[in-house]
């Protein structure tokens, strides 16, 4: 690999969209936890926790086995 690949200015627009497309879900669900206060299993500050931290894991996790059925 050429040394001045790793230095170009260059950007495509996925460098853009990537980010965007892997924080939108954990921002709903983030939402989702501050409308809806009654959650299963642990505190919503629980959830919020694992939801910023947990990656695609935490919001699977919330979806699953943390949202209220009662909505």
């Amino acid at each position: 690999m050429p040394a001045d690949s790793f230095g170009s200015s260059t950007t495509s627009p996925w460098a853009a969209i990537v980010p965007l497309i892997a924080i939108l879900p954990a921002v709903l669900c983030m939402a989702d936890i501050a409308r809806h206060r009654r959650t299963r299993q642990y505190p919503p500050q629980v959830w919020l926790a694992i939801c910023a931290f947990g990656n695609i894991f935490g919001l699977i996790a919330y979806l699953r086995f943390g949202r209220d059925d009662e909505r």
